[in-house]
């Protein structure tokens, strides 16, 4: 008997509990740590639920389609945040965004500069002329965020890689919420401003 792979789908008036748990620690985390320092985020009430939640896992589901379907119908912009970064479907997805007139700007870890098949397809990227930047100011940029026209966001332990798909065990949230979204800007401008271009080489190379 074969199964239709499909994310779980969570309406909010029957996990209105459970969602508001989650939400109310992702925003009050800070709050629990004393003695780092924190820059200046939003102040966002613990009381906000998403509009909806969904969440994906692999193996036994398809998550990219749904990755897919984000980056499709985003309006207006497309925050990345990636570490390993070699899905060709997600490339293509965001290139064709860019020509919708969708602002995409993405952040990786500087070694995926010099990784074999994240070079491939982060070379593609820049040939059309894709804003991408590399995270140099820490040891590993480890995020997986997508943050979609400032409502979406897209996040968990799934890189944006052939492997999360096909071969790993991962999972993904997908969270319709503004003032989760408002945060997660925050924190990818943050990433975003300390990142640099690459304007050195024509082509990604091994680092000097």
């Amino acid at each position: 008997m074969k199964h239709k792979k499909q994310g779980y789908r969570f309406k909010p008036n029957k996990l209105i509990v459970a969602v508001s748990i989650f939400v109310a620690g992702l925003l009050s985390y800070p709050l629990f740590i004393e003695n780092i320092p924190f820059s200046s985020t939003p102040k966002v009430s613990i009381a906000a639920v998403p509009v909806s939640l969904d969440v994906c896992f692999t193996p036994g589901q398809s998550c990219l389609p749904k990755v897919i379907k984000s980056i499709d119908n985003s309006k207006s912009s497309i925050l990345l945040l990636g570490y390993s970064f070699t899905s060709k479907p997600i490339t293509q997805a965001l290139i064709q965004a860019k020509k919708r007139g969708v602002n995409v700007r993405i952040v990786l870890d500087h070694s995926q500069q010099y990784q074999k098949y994240s070079k491939e397809v982060i070379q593609i990227l820049l040939n059309n002329r894709l804003d991408v930047r590399f995270d140099h100011s820490v040891k590993i940029a480890h995020n997986k965020v997508l943050i979609i026209d400032n409502l979406q966001t897209i996040t968990g332990s799934y890189n944006w890689s052939h492997s999360a798909e096909f071969n790993n065990a991962e999972n993904l949230v997908f969270i319709n919420a503004q003032e989760v979204a408002k945060r997660y800007t925050v924190y990818f401008e943050e990433r975003w401003n300390v990142s640099k271009s690459f304007h050195s080489q024509k082509t990604l190379g091994k680092p000097k």
